[in-house]
């Protein structure tokens, strides 16, 4: 039940929108307008970031495998969760087609892809001291609503 609940949130998702979402290819980089973004790990695996404006200006996105199966999807339910334009954010993908984001109202994450399991887990960047990618890092640092975090030393 839930993953046929799951499955309709996202076909809703993709398919419910009054313009088609623009498509793009990126290998690593930062992800801030909506549309359907295809991650290449290598030849065999690649992922699909969407990025959609869902509400009130509000924007979700969600990570698929080639098929269109969910494999994270950002909780829509938490206002404090989703992307606004009233609060800071900032959505990357490094290489290994992880997902780093922060969001000024909630606890920053990254979104680690486990080749066993071949599922992301969501992690706190900061409570789990992860080395953030370069580029991102110096991102967060020019913002001063980044609050304390061990990642930055």
């Amino acid at each position: 039940m839930k993953k046929n609940l799951l499955f309709l949130l996202f076909l809703l998702f993709v398919s419910c929108n009054k313009s088609e979402l623009k498509r793009q290819q990126i290998k690593s980089g930062f992800i801030n307008k909506p549309g359907v973004y295809s991650v290449f790990q290598n030849d065999l695996e690649t992922k699909k970031i969407f990025l959609k404006q869902i509400k009130d200006e509000h924007l979700i996105f969600v990570i698929s495998d080639i098929h269109n199966k969910i494999l994270f999807q950002q909780n829509s339910n938490n206002p404090f969760s989703t992307f606004t334009p009233y609060n800071y954010w900032c959505l990357y993908v490094d290489e290994q087609a992880n997902v780093w984001f922060y969001n000024s109202d909630d606890s920053p994450k990254v979104i680690l892809f486990n080749p066993e399991t071949k599922l992301y887990e969501a992690k706190d960047f900061c409570r789990t001291k992860l080395l953030l990618p370069k580029e991102f890092r110096k991102k967060l640092e020019l913002k001063s609503t980044f609050k304390n975090c061990n990642s930055f030393n």
